[in-house]
């Protein structure tokens, strides 16, 4: 996915949480990370080994501007209710798992998580 489309979901998302602030991407080989993002510098760091499925690259965006929001890096309870209620209950968990095992297989390890 090129990052033209990777910026319009950032926007998209954006716009769902009426946020003004400016954000850049960067995508890099991140070997232990699906993500991340800096509170100071608004950068959102994504993993390229994901970011060819726009499902995975909306579900880390939604993710990582939940953290900023709220200002944690701590994936408390208030973090995954508002996460759920912007992607769906079930969803959060499926699109979770897949981006793991996709990571996995990445890095060439063999688990399940099933």
């Amino acid at each position: 996915m090129g990052m033209e489309k990777v910026k319009a979901i950032l926007e998209a998302t954006k716009m769902d949480f009426e946020m003004h602030d400016n954000f850049k991407i960067r995508i890099k080989k991140l070997k232990t990370k699906a993500a991340s993002i800096s509170f100071g510098t608004r950068v959102i760091r994504l993993n390229k080994e994901l970011v060819n499925d726009p499902e995975f690259v909306t579900y880390l965006i939604y993710h990582e501007l939940v953290h900023y929001k709220l200002h944690t890096r701590f994936h408390s309870y208030e973090f995954y209710k508002l996460l759920n209620s912007k992607l769906g209950d079930g969803k959060v968990k499926y699109i979770e798992k897949k981006i793991h095992r996709k990571m996995l297989e990445a890095n060439h390890i063999n688990r399940s998580f099933d």
